[in-house]
């Protein structure tokens, strides 16, 4: 009875739109089960209405069918993807529920469903200035850390693991297994996003699955999801797998590609122009090294040669003021000598002329007194002998005394000398700095800052430059 009301209420068949939520497929039987949904305006969970479906084997094969002779054999049915269908209303008696039995479904409304929420999610991201926030950010210098979103073990998956793992590069892949497709899509890969961002260890997050219908692509203009990929503060490369359209994911995207091999060679050629660049770098720097010890051995040269030349002067100066010294002293001796020289004939003279006046006195006491001046001529002679021989004596002892200490002031300044000589100063353990102008360094202000200097040691040398200056 109540079926027989519904059918005089809405007649055999109605359009009815909304969008399919729980899709599933009986295994054996291959009928087809679905809620039809309604969404209000803006939203993406929540929904104000719902109405189960039944889309039984005999009118899907049927439908199927005819949408391949119009070449739309890739049209596939999935969660989430808004529909206009045609079908009967019917009642399931044995639970007491309503339910849609479908008979077609219209493919090109679903089509322009997905082609208006594109639209309007590409006019969101802009107007919030999010198409290229993701693209402004740099890529990695070393791309070898990826988070790779995908489903693991398909072949999206299995393709990029190839490329990446026959290259000879030491790759890092971190793996979010994600549903590609389905209703649990945008939560994964958005959950997926959000835990690779803040990973440690991962540079740049890679999405890909493989091709297929473009209803099953249509997830990825999800407003959600390409918002999280436009947030993410590591560069997002999409490789979706689809060639014709590209998805809004893909317009947010920092780079995207056709295909996972193609990122997966995207991230190879990468690898292979940072190690191109490193090889002509490492060349580059071979060279400059070899240019740079050839004009710093020409330096030294140079500079040795220059070094040789200032010891050389400085050796003839320094000898020459020796022997201008010793010459200073020898004129100072011969002249301190020759000066007691004379002194020692005066006293000679002076001894000689007493003797003569005392020997020429008592001869005239003699010629007067012939015995007594006899006597006392020999006494005086006697007497003046002594005082001769006194004399002598003092002025051979006043000689020695004076050749003595001439003799020790003059080794005194002998060794005075050669103290004075710089190996001997070097040899107590002190050191000679010259500053490239070849002059000894006393103060800190003979040298300037980045200046050659030589300091030199009892055993050789010692170059070095000056990088910091402390005043006394």
């Amino acid at each position: 009875m109540a079926r027989g009301v519904l059918g005089e209420c809405f007649g055999p068949q109605i359009w009815v739109r909304g969008e399919i939520h729980g899709l599933k497929v009986h295994a054996k039987s291959g009928h087809m089960y679905f809620d039809l949904v309604e969404k209000p305006s803006g939203t993406t969970d929540a929904y104000i209405a719902k109405v189960s479906c039944a889309f039984f084997r005999g009118a899907f094969v049927k439908w199927h069918t005819s949408l391949k002779s119009l070449g739309l054999g890739n049209f596939e049915l999935s969660s989430g993807l808004e529909i206009k269908l045609l079908a009967g209303v019917d009642l399931f008696v044995k639970e007491g529920r309503y339910q849609l039995i479908v008979s077609e479904i219209d493919p090109s409304y679903t089509f322009g469903a997905i082609a208006k929420k594109r639209a309007r999610t590409i006019e969101q991201l802009r107007s919030s200035g999010l198409m290229d926030l993701n693209k402004d950010l740099a890529f990695p210098v070393f791309p070898l850390n990826i988070g790779l979103i995908t489903s693991e073990g398909s072949a999206a998956y299995n393709d990029f693991m190839s490329i990446v793992m026959r290259s000879s590069y030491s790759f890092s892949i971190a793996l979010y297994d994600a549903h590609m497709q389905g209703q649990n899509t945008v939560p994964e890969i958005i959950s997926g996003i959000r835990v690779l961002q803040r990973h440690p260890g991962v540079d740049t997050i890679v999405i890909i699955r493989g091709g297929g219908a473009k209803t099953d692509l249509f997830s990825f203009d999800d407003l959600a999801i390409c918002t999280a990929i436009a947030r993410c503060p590591k560069p997002v490369i999409t490789g979706i797998g689809h060639e014709i359209d590209i998805s809004v994911a893909d317009m947010v995207a920092h780079t995207y590609c056709v295909t996972p091999t193609d990122v997966a060679r995207l991230f190879v050629s990468r690898a292979d122009g940072l190690e191109d660049h490193l090889l002509e770098a490492r060349q580059e720097l071979s060279l400059s090294t070899e240019r740079m010890l050839a004009s710093a051995g020409q330096r030294l040269a140079t500079l040795g040669t220059h070094l040789g030349h200032l010891c050389s002067r400085w050796t003839m100066t320094s000898l020459s003021r020796l022997k201008g010294l010793a010459y200073s002293l020898d004129k100072k001796i011969t002249q301190h000598l020759s000066a007691r020289h004379k002194d020692l004939e005066r006293i000679a003279a002076q001894v000689r002329g007493l003797a003569a006046t005392g020997i020429a006195r008592q001869s005239r006491v003699l010629d007067r007194l012939h015995l007594q001046a006899r006597h006392d001529s020999l006494s005086a002679v006697s007497s003046c002998s002594r005082d001769v021989d006194a004399l002598a004596s003092a002025l051979k002892s006043a000689c020695s005394k004076a050749c003595e200490i001439n003799r020790n002031l003059l080794d005194q300044r002998e060794r005075v000398v050669t103290l004075m000589h710089p190996s001997e100063t070097l040899k107590r353990g002190y050191s000679i700095t010259i500053n490239s102008k070849g002059l000894t360094v006393t103060d800190p202000g003979d040298v300037d800052m980045d200046e050659p200097i030589t300091t030199i040691v009892q055993h050789g040398t010692i170059k070095s430059t000056v990088c910091d200056k402390e005043p006394g």
